[in-house]
């Protein structure tokens, strides 16, 4: 595995943005540990009690292991807004900000002040980015929500049945990280924006929005005309085999053509009842039940040498920790080892995106809370005795 030396000096496309992250949990806060790995300076903001997702275990050395999984590369500020010396601190980071990015539900800004329109008053070049639950509108604006809350209404929970057999929620926070990569986006395409016009904006999204358009697919619906037909695509489904389980992604007739040589039926890629995806869907539940028991008669090691030999897609059932030490994943710099204050040696998941020019890179673990406080303050123009009063006055922490 890779191992990182952090502090290393930004190298990223967005080297010199700076980025003030008020946000809590995952859809906020990985957009902005995306844009730190990319070279922006990040500033997570918190509250003195800190990111709600600190209470989230397991813990390492007292540290939430998901907090490490989405802060890497950022500062923390541990303050309490609410003050008005705190706020003169806010004010002041926003007045030499780039971005801000925000999760909170609609009206909690306000009271915080540090709604869109309270912050431009400061920098009218700011881009502002605001995720919720369900959006800035609508009857549902002011529900709280969680990822799998969205999953269980936005039909992800309910299309597991294809796969699986029955209705489930996928661990991973599909909705959370899905507006997390719409956020990055619409910051992006704010930065261009702003480059060529010299404008900030704000721009919104949510995990509606997120469940909804990382499966968009299934949402079409013509309006006008019936649908023929079966749903998806098959076989595209976990077996069993004489072990365990196993994936198989036969979605082409030649994949499908290549599945029933490797199994030693070959003849029943021809067989008129199967030799197209619509007819294979139609039927696959009988299909299902020819094809399981050519699978028992192997292991999952063995089905997966074979199948990747004859060109199949197809994969064995994963723990994390095993597909975290894969050879793949190494080859790939998705597993390196970092430095963190109070855990030492962190494993934690690579940069997801290779530049040419420009190599992104973790440069440090995510913060402890309040960490950078006094070196943050002290950026700003604040003397050592000021940085001590606000501490005794409880207005900050570090």
């Amino acid at each position: 595995m890779t191992d990182i030396h952090n502090a290393s000096a930004a190298t990223g496309p967005l080297t010199g943005v700076k980025v003030i992250d008020f946000c809590s949990f995952i859809a906020g806060s990985y957009s902005a540990m995306l844009l730190g790995l990319m070279g922006a300076e990040v500033i997570k903001v918190e509250p003195l009690t800190g990111d709600l997702s600190r209470a989230w275990g397991p813990f390492y050395a007292g540290e939430s292991g998901f907090f490490q999984g989405w802060n890497l590369n950022k500062r923390s500020l541990a303050i309490d807004l609410l003050s008005a010396a705190g706020r003169a601190v806010v004010e002041e980071l926003v007045r030499r900000a780039d971005i801000v990015i925000e999760n909170f539900r609609p009206g909690v800004t306000a009271k915080l002040r540090i709604d869109y329109d309270s912050l431009r008053a400061l920098n009218a070049k700011l881009i502002y980015c605001s995720s919720t639950a369900f959006g800035a509108k609508g009857p549902y604006h002011k529900r709280p929500g969680y990822d799998p809350v969205l999953q269980a209404m936005g039909g992800a929970a309910y299309e597991n049945i294809r796969y699986g057999g029955k209705i489930a929620i996928c661990s991973v926070a599909v909705s959370d990280y899905q507006a997390a990569m719409l956020g990055l986006a619409g910051i992006t395409a704010a930065l261009y924006h702003r480059e060529k016009t010299g404008e900030g904006q704000r721009l919104e999204t949510s995990l509606l929005q997120a469940v909804m358009s990382v499966q968009s697919h299934y949402y079409v619906r013509a309006l006008e005309t019936a649908p023929a037909g079966a749903l998806g695509i098959f076989p595209y489904r976990l077996f069993e085999t004489a072990d365990d389980l196993i994936f198989i992604g036969a979605a082409t007739n030649k994949f499908w053509q290549l599945l029933c040589e490797t199994l030693g039926v070959p003849e029943l890629a021809l067989e008129a009842n199967y030799d197209s995806n619509p007819k294979r869907v139609a039927q696959r539940e009988a299909l299902s039940e020819k094809l399981q028991p050519y699978f028992r008669k192997k292991t999952t090691a063995e089905w997966t040498t074979l199948l990747v030999e004859k060109g199949v897609p197809c994969g064995p059932v994963m723990s994390f920790d095993e597909f975290f030490v894969d050879p793949q994943v190494e080859a790939m710099e998705m597993n390196p080892v970092i430095d963190h204050p109070t855990i030492g040696q962190l494993r934690v998941v690579g940069v997801p995106i290779h530049f040419e020019k420009t190599p992104a890179q973790i440069r440090h673990a995510a913060p402890l809370l309040g960490q950078h406080t006094a070196e943050i303050l002290g950026e700003l123009g604040y003397d050592q005795d000021s940085i001590e009063r606000l501490r005794r006055e409880g207005v900050i922490q570090f």
